[in-house]
């Protein structure tokens, strides 16, 4: 055999790993191939001729054109060895040469350079802060890297990729394209059917303990968190739970809600080494919704009550589950998932024992920042999850409410728009910015058919597809309910669009809030007649914008250097740059936690989807009956949807201490191994894993005194 031979194995279609040959005239090439499957086959340019037929369009006349000017242009190369994947980029650029581009395009290779996988194997992704960094990390980075390039080139057209890569509007979860977004779940599916999951190699009958329900509720997370890019929400968590409950005595139903919170919040195990970015419905009245819906016990039996007959144990569960919370984890920090969104309807404010469980709640959100505060005015029901996001439940949804192992909603995907360059585009031009708006949203609704279209197909190779999860029917239809399926539509950086086209940020006058909420009730508007022409539900959404706010913010540096001079937000000589997320008043205005409270829940109305106020406490403890005063004055004359309170911590690694705000150093033992905590969207994580701009944020936020 002439030439050397290594032992890597590309796995692509070529079937090609090293080839090596010393003859340089085509006619008598001696290559070979090491193939996959571990073989030693003579070169044979054919490979080509058959990869070029069954992975494009190409005519047979071209590919065997193409293969033989490939095959000469092997056998005039001054090297040694040649790889499989350098063989399909000559056929590439042979294509490109011949002015076949679409054939390229069909014919391109996925993967990451050498060096951006060095890169991503030895250093840390600031784009999730709830990715930690080690080997399951980066594999997950390595595969959304390669089902980035294939969404972009496979799932969307053209047109919306570049959109994308341009910074017109972000396509969110692109490395996690053959899933959905984020789900609601009904801990009533786990009660009723035990866990029964696809390709698992035991089954588990229908709980009789507590302490099973709760694991296997866990499990079932871990599974989801497979098969959706965003949080796992479960509705009504105490209330549901509540039949297991009887007669357990306070220190069980305490290592109950231990159990709950420590199982959730270790299980960094799952998806990439991720925590599961888990919520927890919860309620101290029962909703009227649930009041005489008959409760499901142990075994999956019904027992012969309604939810409300259980109020005493659900009450009993959450008070307990406050007291874990408030206790935080072995180092006294505060537990990062799952989060505990508590719901609040008019009932509430009538129900006995409220005041004492309100200020429970308020003192955990002063201590530990743990507590989220949903309002739920009038007849309105929500399933909240996710860092804001909420699913509104109409009538038919309500109804399901008989049968809540139905309760399962989803949104497929969020794309969001960079409204400062929308601004940047108009030059102050109300009718071209509306205009530009109206455009960027049909393209938006472009994007949600093609995932759909793609999702539809993953679905329906059933259980034998990738998604056989969410095709189960153990209750008659497929876990995942298609038609109930959201496609949301996210916005960044309102302020900087209102302070560019009018000349002051949302705080400055009442003037721009109003141009703000015309923008808002527009996008809502138009949102809403397109979703009626495609035939999917658009609502409006506050994007969390972990990395988007910062992403658009360098992007227009670049593109729109002018202009977005002007309206940036944070450090630009560091590059710690960003746009105010969402609909919010800039972090670093200089106004009252209730003052802000009051504006931003101007816009919570229109935004069906899901939105939050953030109070930022930094150091500052306050009373319990403080916030609880706050609380009860949002519900009673704000419109504001949902409120959460972040105070900042530093937990040193050497001596175990937990203190209050951002140090330097610990201030026991002066040591610099710390971390620092607070939130970096919806939920807490460490600030050393944040991306530049939420750094630039995290230095410009206002912390208020309440």
């Amino acid at each position: 055999m002439k030439g050397s031979v290594s032992a890597r194995e590309s796995g692509d279609s070529y079937e090609p790993g090293i080839v090596s040959h010393d003859d340089k005239e085509s006619t008598e090439l001696s290559l070979f191939v090491r193939t996959s499957d571990e073989e030693i086959r003579k070169w044979d340019r054919g490979k080509i001729y058959e990869a070029l037929i069954r992975e494009t369009t190409i005519s047979e006349d071209a590919a065997s054109i193409v293969s033989r000017e490939v095959e000469k242009m092997i056998s005039e190369l001054e090297i040694e060895v040649i790889t499989a994947p350098l063989i399909r980029e000559l056929t590439n650029a042979k294509l490109v040469e011949y002015g076949l581009s679409k054939i390229r395009r069909q014919h391109t290779r996925l993967g990451v350079p050498l060096y951006d996988a060095r890169q991503i194997i030895m250093s840390p992704n600031k784009e999730n802060a709830n990715v930690p960094h080690g080997p399951e990390a980066t594999n997950l980075t390595l595969a959304e890297r390669i089902k980035k390039e294939f969404a972009l080139l496979e799932v969307f057209t053209q047109d919306l990729a570049d959109a994308h890569m341009a910074g017109d509007l972000h396509l969110h979860d692109l490395g996690m394209v053959d899933r959905p977004y984020c789900s609601g779940q009904s801990i009533e599916y786990v009660k009723k059917f035990g866990l029964n999951l696809p390709n698992a190699i035991s089954i588990a009958k229908p709980a009789k303990h507590p302490e099973v329900l709760i694991e296997q509720v866990v499990k079932f997370s871990a599974a989801l968190q497979g098969n959706f890019s965003g949080a796992i929400g479960w509705d009504a968590f105490n209330l549901f739970l509540a039949p297991y409950l009887v007669n357990v005595d306070d220190e069980r139903m305490k290592q109950l809600a231990q159990i709950l919170v420590f199982e959730f919040a270790q299980q960094a195990v799952a998806r990439g080494g991720q925590s599961i970015f888990s919520d927890l419905n919860l309620y101290w009245e029962c909703p009227k919704h649930f009041e005489d819906v008959p409760a499901i016990g142990p075994r999956g039996e019904f027992t012969g009550q309604t939810y409300a007959d259980y109020l005493p144990e659900s009450q009993r569960f959450i008070n307990a589950l406050f007291d874990v919370y408030m206790e935080g984890d072995a180092m006294g920090r505060p537990f990062f998932f799952p989060k505990p969104n508590v719901h609040m309807t008019d009932k509430f404010f009538q129900s006995e024992g409220h005041e004492e469980f309100l200020n429970k709640i308020s003192k955990c959100a002063s201590e530990k920042g743990n507590t989220y505060f949903v309002f739920d005015r009038g007849n309105t029901a929500k399933i909240s999850e996710c860092c804001r996001l909420t699913f509104k439940l109409e009538q038919s949804d309500l109804d399901d409410a008989k049968t809540p192992w139905k309760m399962r909603y989803s949104a497929m995907q969020n794309v969001t728009l960079n409204l400062p360059r929308i601004a940047y585009q108009a030059h102050q031009d109300d009718n071209k910015l509306f205009e530009i708006i109206r455009q960027r949203i049909d393209l938006v609704a472009q994007a949600h058919l093609q995932k759909k279209e793609f999702i539809g197909k993953l679905l329906g190779m059933g259980k034998h597809g990738p998604l056989a999860l969410l095709t189960m029917e153990m209750d008659g239809e497929p876990y995942y309910r298609f038609k109930k399926a959201s496609f949301l539509i996210g916005m960044v950086g309102l302020n900087e669009l209102v302070q560019y086209h009018t000349g002051q940020q949302l705080h400055e006058s009442k003037e721009a809030t109003k141009f703000g909420l015309k923008v808002i009730a527009y996008m809502k508007k138009v949102s809403e007649e397109l979703g009626e022409k495609y035939g999917i539900k658009m609502p409006l959404e506050q994007t969390p914008a972990e990395s988007t706010a910062y992403r658009f913010a360098k992007l227009d540096k670049k593109y729109y250097p002018l202009q977005a001079a002007t309206s940036i937000r944070g450090n630009k000589s560091t590059g710690e740059v960003y746009y105010t997320n969402s609909t919010y008043l800039n972090v670093g205005a200089q106004i009252s936690a209730i003052e802000r409270v009051k504006a931003e829940g101007m816009f919570h109305p229109l935004i069906d989807a899901g939105s939050l106020t953030h109070v930022w406490l930094g150091e500052h403890k306050p009373p319990a009956e403080s916030i609880a005063a706050f609380v009860r004055k949002t519900f009673e004359s704000t419109q504001n949807a949902q409120i959460a309170f972040s105070p900042e911590f530093t937990s040193c690694l050497d001596c175990g201490k937990t203190v209050r705000g951002l140090k330097e150093c610990c201030p026991y033992c002066k040591s610099v191994n710390i971390e620092g905590i607070t939130r970096v969207t919806g939920f807490f994580s460490k600030t050393n894993s944040w991306n530049k701009g939420k750094i630039g944020e995290l230095h410009d936020r206002v912390r208020n005194q309440i």
